[in-house]
């Protein structure tokens, strides 16, 4: 039988980029905060030194940082009449374990989403007339670009983005992405430098008339100091982003930017290698009372809470909301139900292109997130 625990005003389920902010924003209230994450504890100077962490064989072809899929994996199919088989390998599906979560491996680029992207729906009815397909379960999001814009704004000079606006306040200027929505703010750094290959990409996209512009990226392009203090050097352009963690404090992570304040705080605590099992419901089903957990040596424990909220990533949280029983499942069949319903992930397109009478060494799409083109 699981023991029981003093309550706790809040628990976060994972510890990754969404519970590290949250968890500071509470306790910065005055909250007793409690993060559950099921990984293990992982810190810049001692797990990501540049000595040990450009180790290709190890992180980019092994997955260190990943999940490993012969200890928890998922089933796939395309169809509904297809056999829904467990996935034996990550390919671009690359979900994390650990403190920082996916936060630590990713390459830093920091895209706003258009305005038009939060009306999926209206924007394209009223822009074609009407859907491709009505039976598209396309929705818009119920909240706008202007009303998140603050907050891409805090996220920005949390982690010192570096880039180049194109929209400040209403006014278009030159260098930015021209189609962005209006930022209230320029970037808090300048853009990364480019390097050879985007260099002459973006000469010859500007040569046919179209818009490029440097990605904005969470790489720093000059030392900095986010606004809880936390400095962050300049990138040194290793290379080592993708699938790696920066053991050069450029590449804003939990790590970098909110852990070395959050984590002398008395009213937080973190508890690694702690896996939430359920959701714990009052008798009513509609308010969570705290979450069942176990930790490494096996042992199950209730902790209550008055706020809990789950920060893992999109799957597991709707994993574990169907084993909680919260909400109400999505049916394709039926098409209804909302608890994992429209989830996608991200899709990736890329060209290589070769120039004849010039030594690029490596494709122009290796360096997509130094330049971008409209």
């Amino acid at each position: 039988m699981a023991r029981k625990l003093p309550r706790k005003d809040v628990v976060l389920v994972g510890f990754g980029w969404t519970a590290a902010i949250l968890g500071n924003e509470l306790t910065d209230a005055g909250l007793e905060v409690l993060a559950l994450e099921r990984g293990g504890w992982r810190d810049t100077p001692t797990d990501f030194a540049p000595t040990f962490i450009q180790d290709e064989l190890r992180y980019y072809y092994r997955h260190k940082l990943f999940v490993e899929p012969s200890r928890e994996t998922l089933t796939f199919r395309n169809a509904m009449n297809e056999t829904a088989l467990p996935m034996r390998q990550l390919g671009s599906f690359l979900p994390a374990t650990g403190v920082g979560g996916a936060g630590i491996h990713w390459n830093g680029q920091t895209w706003r989403f258009l305005p038009s992207d939060f009306l999926a729906r209206s924007h394209n009815i009223q822009r074609y007339g009407k859907l491709p397909d009505e039976n598209m379960t396309v929705q818009d999001w119920g909240v706008t670009y202007d009303e998140l814009e603050p907050f891409y704004d805090q996220f920005e000079y949390l982690c010192g983005i570096s880039g180049q606006a194109g929209n400040l306040k209403g006014q278009k200027k030159a260098g930015g992405n021209p189609f962005e929505g209006p930022r209230s703010r320029a970037y808090p750094n300048p853009p990364l430098d480019m390097t050879y290959a985007p260099t002459i990409f973006a000469q010859a996209a500007k040569d046919s008339g179209f818009h490029p512009f440097p990605c904005p990226a969470a790489n720093m392009s000059r030392p900095y100091t986010n606004p809880l203090g936390v400095q962050l050097g300049q990138c040194t352009y290793c290379g080592f982003c993708e699938k790696y963690a920066c053991g050069n404090y450029s590449k804003s992570s939990a790590q970098t930017t909110i852990l070395p304040v959050l984590m002398r705080k008395d009213n937080f605590t973190l508890k690694t290698e702690c896996e939430v099992l359920k959701v714990l419901l009052d008798s009513t089903g509609k308010k969570a009372t705290g979450v069942l957990y176990i930790d490494e040596q096996g042992e199950e424990w209730e902790q209550p809470a008055d706020l809990v909220i789950l920060c893992a990533f999109a799957f597991n949280n709707v994993h574990l909301m169907l084993l909680s029983g919260i909400g109400k499942p999505y049916d394709p069949k039926a098409n209804s139900g909302v608890v994992g319903r429209n989830y996608a992930y991200q899709i990736v397109s890329s060209v290589n292109v070769f120039y004849g009478d010039k030594y690029t060494h490596t494709f122009v799409d290796a360096h997509a997130e130094r330049a971008g083109a409209d």
